[in-house]
This record gives C-alpha cells, sequence and structure tokens, in this order.
C-alpha cells in the first residue's frame, strides 16, 4: 500500500515540476529570486529532451508502481499521463517546442522588467541611468 502510495506522490510531484517549468519563468517576474529554481529545472528539461535519456522522476514512479504490485507504463511519464489527453496523441514533440519557447519568452520578460527596475531604482536614488560623461 505504502508503495503505490509514494508512487503517486511520485507522480503528483512530477506533474508540480513539469508546471513549474511552464510558468516559473513567468513567477520569477514576481519572485526575482525564484529564476535559479527555474533555471534548474529548465537544463534539467533541456538535457532529458535533448540527450534523450529516461527521466529519473519517473523511473522512481515506476519502481514504486513495481514494488506495489503494479505493472508500470511502458512509455514515458509526458506520454502515458498527458499525451492524448491534453493535447492530441502524437503531438508531444509541439508542445515540448512551445514550453521552450514559453520558457524564453518568460526569461525575455524576466530581464526586460529587471533592467527597468534597476533603471527605476537608479532614478530615485538620483543615479545616473545613462552612460557617464
Amino acid at each position: 500500500m505504502i508503495w503505490r502510495f509514494l508512487a503517486d506522490v511520485v507522480m503528483v510531484v512530477h506533474a508540480a515540476l513539469l508546471v513549474f517549468f511552464l510558468i516559473g519563468g513567468f513567477l520569477a517576474w514576481r519572485w526575482p529570486k525564484l529564476i535559479w529554481a527555474h533555471l534548474a529545472i529548465v537544463v534539467w528539461n533541456i538535457v532529458i529532451v535533448v540527450v534523450d535519456f529516461g527521466c529519473p522522476v519517473t523511473a522512481t514512479e515506476k519502481y514504486f508502481r513495481r514494488r506495489g504490485g503494479e505493472t508500470p507504463y511502458a512509455a514515458g511519464y509526458i506520454e502515458h499521463y498527458l499525451d492524448g489527453r491534453l493535447w492530441p496523441e502524437g503531438a508531444t514533440p509541439t508542445v515540448e517546442k512551445i514550453g521552450f519557447v514559453l520558457v524564453v519568452i518568460s526569461y525575455i520578460g524576466f530581464f526586460v522588467l529587471r533592467r527597468r527596475r534597476k533603471a527605476g531604482q537608479a532614478k530615485v536614488r538620483g543615479d545616473s541611468v545613462g552612460p557617464r560623461t
């Protein structure tokens, strides 16, 4: 019983990590220190997609499912839980690209906002924002 529970916990944590991958860069607009945790998740996902190796989080869930007497699913987490449910079956590569585009957009926004905030703080302090002559 505990093994199945642990498998379900890992499944939910995995979903949270995927959601954080998609929106974490936008959350960092409000809470800038989150960018470091998000960057770690982004690098992790890039490596998994580019190198095409199995995700250890998926492997952990499957391990717990086996220990709980279940037959683990054959594919990866996204293919098993999301492909054909949240988007059309077989569209995962397209969805991955959209996810990475969202990350890029969030990072552009993060750095633009950060630059504006620094410029605004400099004006409040009376610092020169432009080049010094």
